[in-house]
């Protein structure tokens, strides 16, 4: 009888951990990141420097500590800079982050930017990366 219980006892707390995570899991893959300015800084001949405003949307009410966030940005489909962004705490609703980065120019004509990165949240357990491109 005494083991049955121990058993049971076992197999709730791994399938409430397991269901946890999942909900997490499941939580965080919901959060929405976009770019909310994006301005020159200063422009010359040769480059251009570039302030960049990520915009985290955390639409649930969950706290979620950011480890790391690294993002490239390419221009005309050519992989020209990349950056980290600091760690930082993601409440409810949204949060604005700021970088920097700074593209070649050498011709007039206008190419288009796109950026693409992976931001990891830490969760009780574990670590996941969710990517985001803009």
């Amino acid at each position: 009888m005494k083991s049955l219980k121990k058993k049971s006892t076992i197999i709730l707390f791994l399938l409430s951990v397991s269901i946890l995570g999942y909900s997490q899991y499941r939580s965080v893959s919901k959060i929405s990141v976009s770019i909310s300015e994006n301005a020159i800084i200063n422009e010359n001949e040769n480059n251009s420097n570039y302030k960049i405003e990520l915009e985290f949307q955390n639409l649930l009410s969950l706290i979620l500590p950011v480890s790391e966030t690294k993002f490239f940005v390419f221009y005309d489909d050519e992989m020209v800079d990349k950056g980290n962004l600091e760690s930082f705490t993601l409440y409810a609703i949204s949060i604005y982050v700021e970088g920097t980065f700074i593209i070649d120019t050498n011709s007039d004509e206008s190419k288009s930017i796109k950026i693409s990165g992976i931001t990891k949240y830490d969760l009780l357990i574990t670590t996941i990366e969710v990517p985001f491109d803009y």
